[in-house]
């Protein structure tokens, strides 16, 4: 993979850091950093996208919103454009032969640092949502998945391409 510039991938880290303590939730913190940070070229108004991703999708303790946020910036940069430019033959295909590959080593990573995905399952051993406890952890977690999303957002397309399969849907039986 290519060398991540270390100075910004601090700088998205404490921007995602200082969203998070200024008020804005898991996913608004990541996404809002990257494009402070000029390297998520979105405007401003894009980070509304990320409004309802927040303890796990409206609280509901599905996928965390830190991580979300990450594919999302990824995709804006990395994703198809235009589907429909696609022939029809391979259209469908072609996501889970190239595209998918980045956003499944991202969760990859994600799940190793973080021990899952699931909000719900990161945040349930704290009694109360609002405890100081909580909010330090995922803290620490939005200012790393920020990074995280930096640095697959350096992977150029075609490195993403061929980047190998960890858990993969299509393989399961």
């Amino acid at each position: 993979m290519n060398e991540v510039d270390q100075d910004m991938s601090k700088l998205v880290g404490d921007y995602a850091i200082e969203n998070y303590k200024n008020g804005l939730n898991c996913a608004e913190s990541v996404y809002e950093a990257l494009i402070r940070a000029g390297v998520l070229n979105a405007d401003k108004e894009t980070v509304a996208m990320c409004i309802g991703f927040g303890g796990g999708i409206g609280l509901s303790g599905a996928t965390c919103g830190a991580l979300s946020a990450a594919v999302m910036a990824n995709g804006a940069v990395h994703g198809r454009k235009d589907p429909y430019g696609v022939d029809a033959s391979v259209r469908g295909s072609e996501i889970a032969e190239k595209y998918y590959r980045r956003y499944n080593n991202m969760v990859r990573e994600f799940v190793e640092r973080n021990g899952s995905t699931s909000c719900e399952e990161m945040t349930g051993k704290y009694e109360d949502w609002e405890c100081k406890d909580r909010r330090i952890s995922c803290l620490k977690l939005i200012g790393a998945t920020a990074q995280l999303a930096y640095k697959y957002l350096q992977i150029p397309q075609e490195e993403a391409f061929k980047l190998p399969y960890d858990k993969n849907m299509r393989n399961l039986k």
